[in-house]
């Protein structure tokens, strides 16, 4: 809570009219009816400040929250779609303006018999004319309303000898008394948070309708409502009981002590209750307010965990980048010598290139797995992936020794969508399936693939333990979990959504002890209906003498380099020159000209989209004799790049000299 501003001193004859009101201003920060959502946000982080003014040429118009314009900025995408929204986007629906000559009973009247979150926005004040004059918290409100109504008290009992003269005053007293307390009793009751005072032996002595709320106090026996500890889990007694004896020992003098507690509701279920303590001294009890931040701290670990995951994505694209750069010369140089060893050499230049090439398959799915799902479907085997997953997780299924059984069609099964989405779902299911098998002692997965009237279905078999009828019916529900401390309950959720996505279905079937089916239903689609590569641009008449064919490679990697100069020197009896980035290659292209240009996409200084652009700019006559080699673009922004780049070819590291051959031959006359 900020700090209050501190008030005037009143004295004993001055009523709540006479009390000055620009004296319980707390700041008079404010902002402009045009500023964005998230200049709005920065201020508020930058001046820690709850509620600021909303004003239009100098005159105030409404009020705006903390919790208003994070609750907009802070969902998903919310940043995208509200950050340059006008700050009136997040203007409370009922401010309080007054102007600072206002009745004070007026003002408590309104502000303090507010419910909800209403009741704790500050009350803003104004000139006559309507400037800003500033805000007001309730708290300051609520204590000179409070030092007032002490006034008034030790007035009545002075005069009290004016009893019978007075009866008119007397009785607006008692009825400003009824109102402060109904004020007061709408605090406690209307409360956000739930509110309860314990004994000291933790008997529950008063709370409000939120804690009868959090811990379901209607679905409890009268005589178990009695101890707030009797809702406490077992293993969390112990430290509950730690935090009231310092409280005990320490008295008022330490600051409220919060922490989150599991709580054991009747319907069953548990709860993450963050609890604040703090000591009354006047009466000697516990003073404790209760939140549910169950959906909360799930939704923190699950930030967590995706940021975690991110980084990981973006550390796989990099690591893979970098690999596939090395691996590239070592399998080129591999093709190379494996023409040209004896014998006795040629078995060992083929497992260099079997190794290079299986490591570079080993790479691309995970490259599969990390980097970003694209929005365009594409036609995919259902066999094949089946065949993929199984492949992926071999390691897994043998440190479960599972035997894995596919029952696929000899042909293909075709349905649209994401690769490498599907393939996460059908990972994710194998994987909970060896989870639900850990203790069978001979465990056995069966996939099965296969198509009727209402399309193609996939199926995961398992004979584990199988999913209790009772959870059934919220097993695709976020959060929800078997696993106990290991499953985040979003794995199926996730999937289901994917599915969705694809305009398919995803459904189990479970016997307790026997096993559980996952069977995924996605649109088929005919074989003959596959997209089919565009042709490639040809590249157009080159208009220099053959015998002076000439090629520059541009590549950040020496070896790259080497190999490829050596490679096409061979191949095509050409000219070829290196440049190690694109800044290089443009003072080369400035005074030359070469048949083809083959470069790398991710360089330092200039890369080689930026290259492609300049060609097109300064050279375009070679703007289509431009080939693209890439280990991983690595970004969504590069990978778009080179999507919308119209007839240039890219050739994915590490590649195998046929692959390199095939793509310059267009560009280039062969060898005769």
């Amino acid at each position: 809570m900020l700090p209050l501003a501190p008030l005037p001193c009143v004295a004993d004859n001055v009523t709540a009219e006479k009390a000055c009101l620009a004296d319980l201003v707390h700041h008079c920060c404010c902002v402009d009816a045009h500023t964005p959502l998230a200049e709005v946000q920065a201020m508020f982080q930058r001046l820690s400040q709850d509620f600021f003014a909303i004003v239009h040429a100098g005159k105030v118009t409404g009020l705006c929250s903390r919790a208003a314009v994070g609750g907009l900025l802070g969902s998903r995408y919310g940043f995208a779609l509200y950050g340059n929204s006008p700050v009136t986007t997040a203007r409370t629906p009922r401010p309080l303006i007054y102007r600072e000559d206002a009745p004070l009973h007026r003002i408590f009247d309104e502000a303090l018999s507010r419910s909800g979150s209403e009741f704790f926005e500050d009350v803003v004040l104004v000139t006559p004319a309507g400037e800003l004059v500033g805000l007001v918290p309730v708290p300051n409100l609520a204590r000179l309303q409070l030092q007032l109504f002490g006034q008034q008290l030790r007035r009545v009992v002075e005069q009290d000898d004016e009893l019978r003269q007075q009866n008119l005053e007397l009785f607006q007293i008692n009825h400003q008394l009824r109102q402060s307390q109904g004020r007061y009793k709408a605090l406690f009751e209307n409360n956000a948070l739930g509110v309860a005072l314990l004994a000291p032996s933790c008997e529950v002595v008063a709370h409000n309708r939120r804690f009868e709320q959090i811990l379901q106090l209607d679905a409890r026996p009268p005589a178990s409502r009695g101890s707030l500890p009797e809702w406490l889990l077992t293993t969390e007694c112990a430290r509950f009981a730690e935090v009231l004896a310092a409280l005990e020992r320490a008295g008022a003098t330490i600051e409220p002590t919060a922490g989150d507690f599991l709580f054991a509701l009747p319907d069953g279920t548990t709860r993450t209750i963050e609890l604040h303590c703090s000591w009354v001294a006047e009466t000697g009890q516990i003073c404790t307010f209760l939140e549910d931040v169950t959906e909360q701290r799930a939704l923190e670990q699950q930030l967590a965990r995706q940021e975690k995951q991110n980084m990981l994505d973006t550390l796989v694209a990099g690591v893979a980048h970098e690999l596939n750069n090395k691996l590239t010369p070592v399998l080129g140089f591999a093709e190379l010598l494996e023409a040209v060893a004896p014998p006795a050499l040629r078995m060992h230049t083929q497992c260099i290139r079997r190794s290079s090439s299986e490591a570079a398959q080993i790479i691309k799915q995970l490259l599969n797995i990390a980097r970003p799902a694209g929005t365009d479907f594409s036609l995919l085997d259902l066999t094949a992936l089946c065949r993929e997953a199984v492949q992926m997780l071999r390691y897994q299924l043998r440190e479960h020794r599972c035997e894995a059984v596919l029952r696929v069609p000899p042909e293909p099964v075709w349905t649209k969508g994401d690769g490498p989405q599907l393939k996460q779902v059908l990972i994710n299911l194998v994987l909970n399936a060896l989870h639900a098998m850990e203790h069978t002692a001979r465990p056995e997965l069966t996939l099965v693939v296969e198509t009727d009237s209402d399309g193609a279905w996939l199926r995961v078999h398992d004979i584990g333990t199988g999913i209790k009828a009772e959870h059934l019916s919220r097993i695709f529900d976020p959060f929800f979990t078997t696993k106990g401390p290991r499953g985040t309950g979003l794995g199926l959720s996730i999937s289901a959504s994917i599915v969705r996505q694809h305009g398919g279905e995803i459904s189990v079937d479970s016997t307790p002890g026997a096993g559980s089916t996952f069977s995924l239903r996605l649109p088929v689609q005919a074989g003959d209906a596959r997209s089919r590569p565009s042709e490639s641009t040809q590249p157009a008449e080159s208009h220099y003498d053959a015998s002076r064919r000439s090629v520059l490679i541009v590549d950040d990697e020496e070896f790259v380099r080497q190999f490829m100069q050596e490679l096409l020197r061979v191949s095509f009896s050409c000219r070829v020159e290196l440049a190690s980035d694109g800044q290089e290659a443009q003072e080369k292209l400035r005074d030359t000209s070469f048949d083809l240009i083959v470069s790398d996409v991710r360089m330092p200084r200039v890369d080689g989209l930026q290259l492609r652009r300049w060609i097109a700019e300064h050279r375009p006559e070679l703007a289509e004799r431009v080939i693209f080699i890439t280990g991983h673009a690595g970004t969504m922004d590069l990978d778009s790049g080179l999507a919308h780049i119209a007839g240039t070819a890219v050739i994915r590291k590490p590649f195998t000299v046929d692959a390199i051959i095939g793509a310059c031959r267009p560009y280039l006359v062969p060898v005769a």
